[in-house]
C-alpha cells in the first residue's frame, strides 16, 4: 500500500535543522487498517490438474473494505482434510490478521465447487489445542446442511481440527495408509483409518454415516467420538432427524 507523507511539513522540518533549531523526531504513519467486507463464492473452469486444491481456493473472492480483491493461495492453507469427493480447509485471508475461513468443498461430475464458507476468529485468538475429547475450547462453525456434502460441524483451534460429518456418500480419506476396527464405549464398531497425518472414524447411523475427522491422535479422535453422538452434533440443526440410534457411555 502506498503512503503519501505532505511535502509542507518536511519542507518545514528542513528548514528548522538549518537553522539549528533540533532535527525532528522521524513520525511513521500507522498503516491503513482492512477488514473483510464481503466473500463472493464463485464458479471457476476445471482445470486439468488432478489436484483441485487452487481451483477451489480461486473460487472464493476476498473484498476488503479499501475495494481491494484478492483469492487465497496454496500458501495460505493452515490445514487440509481431503476425502473421497470432498475437502475441507482452513485458510488464511489475504492481508486479514483476525479472521480465518473454512472451506468445504464438493465434486460432481467431475467438477469442484465450494458448496459452504465459515468464518472463525484467527489462530491469535484461539488456543493452541483442542480440549481433549470436550472441545470445549474449540471454535465452531456451527451445524450446517452443506449441498453435494451433507450435514457438517467443525471444531478448530491454532493447531489442530475436528469435523463432524453426516453423509449418504461412502467416503474415504484419500491415500488411506491404514485401517482398523474399533468399538467405542457406546459398543458401536467403527471403522478407524489413517492417512497424512490425519485420522477418520466412521460408523453406519440408520440409512447414513457418520463421521469424525481431524488432524488429532486416533486415541482423541475416539475420545471425541465417545463424546460426540450425531444427535449430540446435530441437535441446532433445522430439519435434521436421526434415523438411528446410538448411546454412548460416559
Amino acid at each position: 500500500m502506498k503512503r503519501v507523507l505532505g511535502l509542507a511539513p518536511i519542507l518545514c522540518t528542513g528548514l528548522l535543522t538549518a537553522c539549528g533549531a533540533p532535527p525532528q523526531a522521524h513520525v511513521v504513519l500507522p498503516r491503513q487498517q482492512v477488514s473483510l467486507r464481503m466473500a463472493v463464492i464463485q464458479d471457476v473452469p476445471r482445470s486439468p490438474d488432478a489436484n483441485p486444491l487452487l481451483d477451489i481456493l480461486h473460487s472464493v473472492q476476498w473484498q476488503l473494505s479499501d475495494g481491494s480483491k484478492s483469492y487465497s493461495e496454496p500458501r495460505d492453507v493452515v490445514r487440509q482434510i481431503r476425502m473421497q469427493n470432498i475437502e475441507i480447509l482452513q485458510i488464511q485471508i489475504p492481508r486479514i490478521a483476525t479472521t480465518e475461513g473454512v472451506l468445504v468443498a464438493g465434486q460432481k461430475n467431475g467438477t469442484w465447487k465450494t458448496d459452504a464458507l465459515f468464518l472463525l476468529p484467527s489462530p491469535k485468538s484461539q488456543n493452541r489445542a483442542l480440549d481433549g475429547g470436550s472441545l470445549s475450547k474449540a471454535e465452531t462453525t456451527g451445524a450446517a446442511s452443506v449441498p453435494n456434502v451433507g450435514d457438517v460441524n467443525i471444531f478448530a483451534s491454532a493447531d489442530e481440527m475436528v469435523c463432524f460429518l453426516m453423509s449418504n456418500q461412502a467416503l474415504s480419506l484419500a491415500n488411506s495408509s491404514s485401517k482398523k476396527s474399533i468399538r467405542l464405549a457406546s459398543g458401536v464398531q467403527a471403522k478407524l483409518s489413517s492417512a497424512a497425518g490425519v485420522n477418520s472414524l466412521s460408523y453406519p447411523y440408520g440409512s447414513r454415516t457418520f463421521f469424525v475427522v481431524g488432524n488429532v491422535a486416533s486415541s482423541q479422535l475416539v475420545s471425541v467420538a465417545n463424546n460426540y453422538t450425531p444427535n449430540r452434533v446435530f441437535f441446532s440443526l433445522e430439519g435434521h432427524q436421526g434415523d438411528g440410534q446410538v448411546h454412548v457411555g460416559t
